[in-house]
């Protein structure tokens, strides 16, 4: 498929897609910054299915939208853990682990639309974290001396970290043999990856996704 077959959706449109998602987030800062990394997702993300190869994903999560039902699924199964809150997290974290899980499969098939691969790229937990993670660009010095900077970059890298690891302790492919994964560390992390995971299995069928 080429780039430009995929439909060209406006940043308020992108965040639109995902205004459920949004509202499962509390803190209005990691709120409104998601919704900034949101607009600058690729529009091939919205059109994609879950899995290239159908394999990998459940029947509601394959064809077109597909991986855009999955992301909403995995922020589903983050809200409803929300309550028991297995791994202890803080609010502040439990935010932006749903931050993570909306951003952690937008650069699944590569950076841009123009650099679009027909599989998934294996690296995309890394190429998605590290869009967020530079979003705006920040350099040492300004981040030095401006503190509302300084608290934007700790949330985009703790956003990141969440969306890094989350493939788990598959953070290797002989597709790939140049690249080995992250994997989980800390809650945050195990928490991301859990909900993926459970997004993930064929046996769980999920419904009234929007």
């Amino acid at each position: 498929m080429q780039p430009n077959s995929c439909p060209v959706l406006t940043a308020e449109q992108k965040v639109a897609v995902f205004k459920r998602e949004l509202s499962y987030i509390k803190d209005l800062e990691i709120r409104t910054l998601t919704e900034e990394l949101i607009g600058a997702i690729p529009n091939y993300f919205f059109d994609i299915p879950a899995s290239s190869t159908g394999k990998y994903h459940p029947d509601y999560a394959l064809g077109q939208g597909g991986l855009v039902r999955h992301t909403k699924a995995a922020c589903l199964f983050a809200n409803i853990l929300r309550t028991p809150n297995p791994l202890q997290l803080s609010e502040y974290e439990l935010d932006c682990a749903i931050a993570a899980l909306i951003m952690h499969d937008t650069r699944k098939s590569g950076i841009s639309d123009e650099a679009k691969s027909q599989y998934t790229r294996f690296d995309h937990p890394v190429l998605a974290a590290e869009a967020v993670r530079t979003h705006f660009n920040f350099d040492e010095p300004f981040l030095s001396v401006d503190d509302m900077a300084k608290n934007i970059q700790l949330i985009l890298n703790t956003i990141a970290r969440g969306i890094e690891s989350h493939m788990g302790q598959w953070n290797t492919s002989s597709y790939s043999p140049g690249v080995t994964l992250p994997v989980p560390s800390d809650p945050l992390q195990h928490f991301v990856h859990m909900c993926d995971y459970l997004a993930s299995r064929k046996e769980l069928d999920i419904k009234n996704l929007f």
